[in-house]
């Protein structure tokens, strides 16, 4: 799972200084190996579906007049052309989410949110049938395998019942079945607060599904069991070959959703068992075996950091639709075993149609304990800088940010939106953010504002 090592790294110079100055020779040449020697492996693989049960005004593309494949085989597709110009400030660099490099992003404007995705549906019987999504983006993983979003057969049961083996979405977000097909949402990106901190939307596993009710009351219901992984960037200055990755395995989730006429409503929960990735287990151990008689807490200290941790996540969302109008909104609560995120995120989104045309507002924040609860060291022991080094490094880990987003969605044709969208971050002191600082140091309230136009379609 995450750690900060890499945040050490960054700042090594400067306390090897401190080191030097405060403790024995050998416990410098120790916290060096600790400091720089340690790195953990996440990016993520955006999983996507065509979308289905979209907002109103939305058509669905997953039919088509010509069907090249013959009558049990779809093939769809979806698309993004957006630009960001992420080399607007010289310390900060805004970033969709956690799997992108934040240098990729700063050279390239176009990168954040343009992505291209093809996707195949074949009904091989009355019973099985395969699906295969493959999308085009930037991100930190970038083998074949990690572009392949879905690659699932399922097999219906009965009207209600089915079951799904492979690679498929994870239920975590409203958005889950179609987070790349920005066609499908009124944004240009999901609000990041709430979708860009977890790298995380398909697994490799199984699902169980349940579909029952009527056009007016429609019910789904799903359990997924299975493994996850991940590659990710906590900073924004990663290059693609020095990113943090982690697996989950196994990995728990379960989705309830219903829709009526004006109502959509979806609870999902999830737990995820991490298993850390060290290089340099050992030398933490050493380290640990030093420290510890004179500073027992550093222990905890080491265990957070090479221990392995499980994540608890449960979320709700609400979204209502009346005429032209459309309010949406998602919440969730975050509890963890290890140092980074433990908190809540959450936004408020409202919209309304004017025939082809959709302004919309958003208000979207995150808020993680900044509370940090090791014991110091005893005094005149001449570690007391360790502990204000793990304190530092592990609140500009957590989130505490809002944000307003103004935009406008154009409709010009069917099957063909265009997107103009602004967002004006506040950051706190003193905690980090997915739109990650150079230098790292988050050390005062700041505000910052990114504007992006974007072409989406869907065939």
């Amino acid at each position: 799972m995450p750690t900060f090592c890499r945040f050490f790294t960054l700042r090594l110079k400067p306390l090897c200084l401190k080191v030097m100055a405060k403790v024995t020779v050998r416990t410098m040449v120790l916290t060096t190996l600790l400091l720089g020697g340690l790195s953990g492996h996440v990016s993520a693989d955006s999983a996507s579906n065509i979308p289905s049960n979209n907002a109103s005004n939305i058509p669905s593309n997953d039919t088509s007049d010509d069907n090249w494949f013959g009558d049990n085989w779809q093939f769809n597709g979806f698309g993004t052309l957006s630009y960001t110009r992420t080399d607007k400030y010289k310390d900060r660099i805004p970033r969709r989410n956690m799997n992108q490099s934040g240098i990729d992003l700063e050279k390239n404007g176009f990168l954040m949110d343009s992505r291209f995705g093809l996707q195949i549906k074949g009904q091989l019987n009355d019973h099985w049938s395969v699906v295969g999504q493959i999308v085009a983006r930037e991100q930190l993983a970038n083998h074949l395998e990690d572009h392949i979003d879905l690659a699932f057969a399922r097999y219906q049961a009965s009207n209600e019942w089915q079951i799904a083996i492979g690679r498929q979405a994870f239920d975590l977000f409203f958005l889950s079945d179609h987070r790349n097909t920005a066609y499908s949402y009124d944004w240009v990106r999901p609000p990041t607060e709430f979708y860009g901190f977890m790298p995380y939307d398909s697994f490799d596993g199984v699902k169980l599904i349940r579909d029952w009710g009527d056009f007016d009351n429609a019910w789904h219901w799903d359990v997924s069991v299975g493994n996850i992984k991940a590659k990710f960037d906590l900073d924004v200055l990663t290059k693609s070959s020095d990113v943090d990755s982690t697996k989950a395995e196994p990995i728990y989730g379960s989705a309830l959703s219903w829709q009526g006429s004006q109502w959509r409503v979806r609870a999902n929960v999830a737990i995820l068992k991490f298993e850390q990735e060290l290089d340099d287990r050992d030398e933490l151990n050493f380290l640990a075996e030093h420290i510890g008689p004179i500073w027992p807490e550093f222990r905890r200290v080491a265990r957070d950091i090479e221990g392995n941790s499980t994540l608890r996540y449960a979320s709700l969302g609400a979204s209502w639709t009346s005429g032209d109008w459309k309010v949406q909104s998602e919440w969730n609560i975050i509890d963890a075993d290890f140092i980074t995120v433990n908190g809540q995120r959450g936004y408020v989104h409202v919209a309304r149609r004017w025939q082809a045309w959709q302004p919309f507002v958003t208000f979207g924040f995150a808020h993680d304990n900044q509370r940090v609860d090791y014991k110091p060291p005893p005094r005149g022991a001449g570690l007391e800088f360790i502990l204000d080094d793990v304190t530092h490094t592990v609140q500009n880990m957590r989130h505490n940010q809002h944000s307003f987003s103004l935009g406008v969605r154009w409709d010009f044709t069917p099957q063909k939106a265009l997107k103009l969208q602004c967002d004006r971050f506040y950051f706190q002191a003193d905690s980090g953010s997915i739109h990650g600082r150079i230098d790292l140091r988050y050390t005062k309230d700041e505000t910052r504002s990114w504007c992006t136009a974007s072409y989406d379609w869907v065939f």
